[in-house]
């Protein structure tokens, strides 16, 4: 297994840029609720590569992604 990214709900919601959709280079994985004002990432479609961590938190200073190993993750919940 490899690390898939995670939005912070509620810093994403904060800024409303979806600048991050647009950097993904797999279709369909991070996609934007227009309804909760947040974007999301579909993990099971998500390779790792960590892109949108990169713009959210090096180029626009956000910090609203993270990278998280799903099965740990999974055994929180």
């Amino acid at each position: 297994m490899y690390y898939v990214a995670e939005v912070i709900n509620d810093e994403c919601s904060k800024y409303n840029c979806k600048q991050c959709t647009l950097f993904c280079p797999e279709p369909n994985t991070l996609m934007y609720s227009d309804e909760e004002h947040h974007a999301y990432v579909v993990q099971e479609r998500c390779k790792g590569c960590a892109l949108c961590v990169y713009v959210c938190t090096n180029l626009l200073k956000r910090n609203a992604i993270h990278m998280i190993m799903p099965e740990v993750h999974a055994e929180k919940k």
